[in-house]
């Protein structure tokens, strides 16, 4: 890919980008640059920002004709690569935060199943024994949270600690408990 410079660069209008050749032209000019700048200010892999690319160049041809006149081709597209790159970045951020939701609510079985209630009550005794054998500030964290319904602010003011211990603490008694309740979990 190379980049031409802004003194090379065709300054088009939208009138002038309907004639195929001149869209092929700016096409040619500007693909590079945006997959650079998809690249390094939104951090994709070139496979990722050509696709990016690719697609706004295929809505700004599809648009082409709807366009005002007076609008700059160049900085309408890098506003279609703009959105998608952010459309991308915001999808990316509600599937961690899906990801992570899920992997702090562990699916136990649920009261409609037909189990038998003595598997609950070895449920209820198996997580009693894992509550037990946490550290004691590890559990003394999780019965505030858990049991007594305190946000971690109060437990960290409760206990002169950090919010950051308790967020630590927390997350580490999750794990500790996800681990030796493996066999309840689905």
């Amino acid at each position: 890919m190379t980049l031409l410079p802004e003194s090379q660069q065709p300054d088009l209008s939208f009138h002038d980008l309907r004639l195929e050749s001149n869209f092929e032209t700016f096409f040619k000019v500007l693909y590079p640059q945006l997959c650079v700048y998809c690249k390094f200010k939104y951090n994709f892999d070139i496979h990722q920002a050509e696709d990016i690319v690719n697609t706004s160049f295929s809505r700004l041809w599809e648009a082409r004709h709807t366009l005002t006149p007076h609008l700059s081709p160049k900085a309408y597209l890098f506003k279609i690569v703009n959105n998608q790159c952010l459309n991308i970045l915001k999808h990316q951020k509600v599937q961690h935060q899906y990801t992570q939701s899920q992997l702090n609510t562990p699916t136990l079985l649920s009261p409609t199943d037909t189990t038998d209630p003595l598997d609950l009550k070895q449920l209820r005794d198996a997580i009693d024994t894992a509550i037990a054998e946490l550290p004691e500030q590890m559990r003394k964290i999780f019965e505030l949270n858990r049991h007594d319904g305190l946000k971690y602010t109060e437990i960290a003011t409760r206990l002169n600690i950090s919010i950051k211990t308790v967020e630590t603490q927390m997350s580490r008694a999750l794990l500790k408990l996800r681990q030796k309740l493996a066999g309840f979990i689905r």
